[in-house]
């Protein structure tokens, strides 16, 4: 098996809740709870949950664009969160984020083509001339004309205003992009073009991309894994092909079975899950999915599941659950 690019280990991250008078810290809100992934080069790791889950909050701690309150983060061997401030700016090299909103992560007072080269400024690569050529070659990556470099984001549409920031993800020719729900802000048909544009770009230049979305048909489209996130800890991690096919954990079943058929002729009974996402500062004692899982039982009230391989699973796939396993909810 290939070395992985990236390596999570119990990564956390808690956000402190202040009270009282001298506002002192009476609690944590677990956005994150030991979490533990791997990426290998030129793969697409899927991120799904419903919002709230961490999923954002997980991107952001790998890159260290929030600070993770323990663990540890790989990237191609080294553990990034034990670097200091200018180291860490070297290491930023490798890694680009494509945020969710393509216009609030661009600068209004600067242009398209000041917005991509910035990554070549702060990195000091080359001189102005090959920094513009490269500019120039980046928009044609992302299939936008050298002649729109001289304007500014409000000239653009969404569609036009994400690959920006995908073209300016790419200046560092980067391994790892944490691309943080891409398209959930643009129109469907806009969406396709730049999942498309996505794939291709792993496949011309082996990027490895963590996909963090809500929508499973997205992840479905551009994931080689997917990995399921339930109340800031992973539930299931699997193959895509397997996790479509047999879900193991009721919180993935529940979720897949909310996934439109594109079949008149099928249908799918939907699993409407009971109660509201429990909070991240009183999390329940066990399993966190308990309080709205179907099949819960006295163990699952008592004993914190850990994600692990099961019988009768799928090959590759691990599961936080006690009583995982598969259940056919399509008909005729």
């Amino acid at each position: 098996m290939n070395r992985p690019l990236l390596e999570v280990r119990e990564l956390r991250k808690y956000f402190p809740i202040r009270g009282g008078l001298f506002r002192r810290v009476v609690g944590q809100v677990k956005a994150v709870d030991g979490v533990n992934l791997q990426l290998v080069a030129g793969r697409t790791l899927g991120l799904v949950g419903e919002s709230g889950c961490g999923k954002s909050t997980l991107g952001r701690a790998i890159l260290r664009l929030q600070e993770p309150t323990s663990g540890q983060v790989i990237l191609s061997g080294e553990d990034i969160t034990a670097l200091p401030r200018q180291a860490l700016l070297a290491q930023r090299r490798q890694m680009q984020i494509i945020f969710q909103d393509p216009y609030a992560s661009l600068n209004p007072r600067r242009t398209v083509g000041q917005a991509i080269r910035e990554p070549l400024d702060v990195h000091r690569i080359g001189t102005l001339a090959e920094r513009q050529q490269r500019v120039t070659e980046l928009l044609d990556i992302v299939g936008l004309r050298d002649s729109v470099r001289d304007r500014y984001p409000h000239e653009f549409s969404g569609g036009q205003r994400q690959r920006v920031g995908i073209a300016r993800a790419l200046a560092l020719n980067p391994a790892l992009i944490v691309a943080d729900e891409p398209v959930s802000a643009l129109d469907v048909s806009v969406q396709s073009q730049v999942l498309n544009l996505v794939a291709r770009l792993q496949r011309e230049h082996g990027i490895a991309f963590l996909f963090i979305s809500h929508d499973l048909a997205v992840i479905q489209h551009v994931s080689d894994e997917v990995a399921v996130m339930y109340l800031g800890r992973i539930v299931e991690h699997a193959p895509a092909a397997s996790l479509y096919r047999e879900p193991q954990h009721p919180y993935t079943q529940a979720l897949l079975s909310a996934v439109p058929v594109p079949d008149p002729a099928r249908r799918r009974q939907r699993i409407v899950l009971a109660g509201d996402v429990p909070s991240p500062a009183r999390p329940p004692p066990g399993c966190a999915f308990h309080p709205r899982c179907p099949r819960a039982r006295d163990r699952c009230r008592q004993e914190r599941p850990e994600l692990a391989s099961t019988a009768g699973a799928p090959a590759g796939t691990r599961v936080a659950c006690h009583f995982p396993g598969t259940e056919d909810r399509e008909t005729d």
